[in-house]
C-alpha cells in the first residue's frame, strides 16, 4: 500500500508531484464532506460549488507551478 501511494504522489524522477497530491486531497475531502453533510447533518451537498472551488485551486496551483518553472525560484 505504501509503494502504491508513493507511486501516485511522485513523478518519474522520484520528486513529489504537487498536482497529484492536490487532486487526491480534493477527492478525499469531497467524499468526506459529502458524507458529513448528507448523513450527519441531513443537508443537501452542493457538489457544483465544491467543484468550482476545487477547480479554482487546481488552476491557481497550475499557474503558480508554470510561473515558477518559467522564471525560476
Amino acid at each position: 500500500m505504501r509503494g502504491f501511494l508513493r507511486g501516485l504522489l511522485t513523478d518519474a524522477q522520484g520528486r513529489a508531484d504537487e498536482m497529484a497530491l492536490l487532486t487526491i486531497l480534493g477527492l478525499v475531502s469531497f467524499i468526506g464532506l459529502e458524507v458529513f453533510a448528507v448523513v450527519v447533518r441531513h443537508q443537501h451537498f452542493d457538489a457544483e460549488g465544491y467543484g468550482m472551488g476545487l477547480g479554482s485551486t487546481i488552476g491557481a496551483a497550475t499557474l503558480g507551478m508554470g510561473l515558477k518553472s518559467k522564471f525560476g525560484d
